[in-house]
């Protein structure tokens, strides 16, 4: 089982690489978010925003990562001639871990980078290879954990943010080692492994000791990911014969799946909010010929996950801001791929990138210093 990064990419015309599927959904009654009813973001309460938003953007020929205000000032944050994408920020805010990919004599090639914020050189983590992917960060910034086939088909390895830094295997199995993911406080990693079988998710110290398997179950399962809290761990799975979003706690009870009976077909994007208690997600409802909507679940509470979109346009990959107030989010409502804001209760739609080509892949986090001198306006802003 493989879970490629360029797997989460937008498909729409000639663009090159695979998406997830589009899916689509429409508005349970009284439930719907701030799709209608509520005026856009005041200038004033998106300069109150935190952060800034890195995302891939299409206006070149190549794919870019950008970074964005909430107020809507942009500056480029990657130039090189292959395609890049944001993964992951560093956790003091001062450069972006990304992932180059290209075509070389018609093999597909990646790369971990590390672009700093300030406009610094970027630093090739890796030599360009077949896997090069899903980094996560250890709380402190001083390691990562990613895949990797530079010994193995997949396994997961762990290293220092430097160029030429050691490469330590952690998870090694012949079959593959997928998606991990480190918890809050540093001890340990999850991830997804086809050792036994088919993929489940496994436990291990961040040393690769104590490897624990979480999930049993003869489908797939892939994509954990940790709640802020460390309470418990999202991922996704095709267990109930399409794909849903499940939770589970680190010690493997209560596996449960949170959204509830308002969705059809497979739902994908989980986006834990900061504080732990909440996951937004895509998935279509149960309205027919409705599109892709962004749902929220109450992870704690429990009960009906509440549509924040309303399945008018295709709307996915979800991202929470810093204080959990706001999400940002791609929507192709206008025709053209673009991210879009709005309250964490779906209030106060607000579209946010205005450039020709599609904007995608949001990731918002609080930087260490502003944005670099000469950033410019949204085009059409």
């Amino acid at each position: 089982m493989t879970r490629d990064f360029v797997k989460q990419t937008w498909r729409g015309g000639a663009r090159r690489l695979a998406v997830l599927a589009l899916l689509g959904v429409g508005c349970k009654a009284g439930v719907c978010g701030g799709a209608s009813g509520s005026g856009p973001l005041t200038e004033q309460e998106r300069r109150g925003m935190p952060g800034v938003i890195a995302f891939v953007s299409e206006r070149a020929p190549q794919k870019d990562v950008w970074l964005v205000r909430p107020t809507g000032e942009e500056s480029q944050l990657t130039r090189g001639p292959e395609d890049e994408f944001p993964a992951a920020p560093s956790p003091d805010g001062a450069a972006m871990l990304v992932v180059a990919a290209a075509e070389v004599n018609g093999l597909h090639v990646e790369q971990l980078r590390l672009a700093p914020l300030d406009g610094g050189p970027v630093v090739m983590l890796t030599e360009p290879r077949g896997r090069a992917r899903n980094p996560s960060w250890a709380p402190d910034g001083s390691w990562f954990v990613a895949e990797s086939d530079a010994q193995g088909f997949s396994d997961v390895v762990r290293q220092a943010p430097r160029a030429g830094a050691e490469v330590t295997r952690l998870a090694t199995a012949r079959e593959g080692n997928f998606e991990p993911s480190v918890s809050p406080d540093g001890t340990q990693v999850v991830f997804v492994s086809s050792r036994e079988g088919d993929p489940e998710l496994y436990v291990m110290k961040v040393d690769g000791t104590d490897v624990r398997r979480l999930t049993a179950f003869h489908k797939e399962d892939m994509a954990p990911r940790w709640s802020p809290d460390g309470k418990w761990i999202s991922f996704l799975s095709d267990r109930e014969g399409r794909t849903r979003v499940f939770v589970v706690k680190p010690d493997g009870t209560e596996l449960r799946s949170v959204s509830g009976s308002g969705t059809t077909g497979e739902e994908r994007e989980p986006a834990w909010s900061p504080d732990g208690k909440k996951l937004a997600f895509v998935a279509r409802g149960k309205e027919p010929n409705g599109k892709a909507r962004i749902w929220v679940a109450n992870v704690e509470a429990g009960g009906e996950p509440v549509a924040l979109t309303d399945g008018k346009s295709t709307d996915d990959q979800p991202a929470w801001s810093p204080d959990g107030k706001y999400l940002v989010f791609p929507s192709e409502r206008t025709g053209d791929v673009e991210l879009f804001l709005m309250r964490a209760d779906g209030s106060g739609q607000t579209q946010l990138t205005k450039s020709k080509g599609a904007d995608w892949l949001p990731r918002w986090f609080v930087p260490k210093a502003p944005l670099p001198m000469g950033a410019t306006r949204a085009q059409g802003s």
